[in-house]
């Protein structure tokens, strides 16, 4: 509403495509609960598709790679005059971004030799983690830059190799539930 200046009439939600009956109902039942007039439930990986155009590409079958935050999804469907089908899904809940920016983060911690000693260290060396990623999505060197408590400093360049080196096992984690949902595909 503040986006707009105006009042929504409704809201379309998305879920993840391997949200069952009870979990798509309770989800619905949110929305009740909240006020919010449901338009529709859609799929997450098919509101990824329509976010992309997809609904008016050409027929065939799409794999969505949703590496989200907290969790990692894959999602494989099959587009068919219009429609979108999700033919298999998979993914790991316990695989996310976070990850990423943790390996990171302990890897450059290794590499100038300092460890946080406090709960805001440890805040100051996700987010520095976090800015650090992000700036490799657009460039070949990022840099990991915090302030700990007493006073030091961290200012550690990573490249995007040594970054892909740190994450190499997350990465290959994430292949491998990609395989088995091409299988059940």
């Amino acid at each position: 509403e503040d986006t707009f200046n105006d009042d929504l009439y409704g809201a379309v939600i998305t879920v993840p495509a391997y949200f069952d009956d009870a979990q798509r109902q309770a989800t619905k039942d949110a929305a009740q609960l909240a006020g919010i007039h449901l338009l529709r439930l859609i799929n997450e990986p098919t509101a990824a598709a329509i976010a992309y155009g997809l609904d008016n590409a050409s027929e065939g079958v799409y794999a969505f790679y949703d590496l989200g935050g907290g969790t990692f999804d894959i999602s494989i469907l099959r587009l068919t005059q219009g429609v979108f089908e999700v033919i298999a899904t998979g993914g790991d809940s316990m695989l996310g971004g976070d990850d990423y920016d943790a390996a990171l983060a302990q890897w450059v911690l290794e590499q100038v030799g300092v460890q946080p000693s406090s709960s805001e260290d440890r805040a100051a060396v996700r987010v520095a983690a976090r800015v650090c990623k992000e700036a490799l999505t657009a460039a070949p060197e990022g840099v990991f830059a915090a302030v700990l408590s007493g006073g030091v400093h961290i200012s550690h360049t990573v490249s995007r190799v040594q970054f892909d080196a740190a994450t190499a096992h997350l990465t290959k984690r994430s292949l491998s539930a990609v395989r088995r949902a091409l299988r059940d595909a």
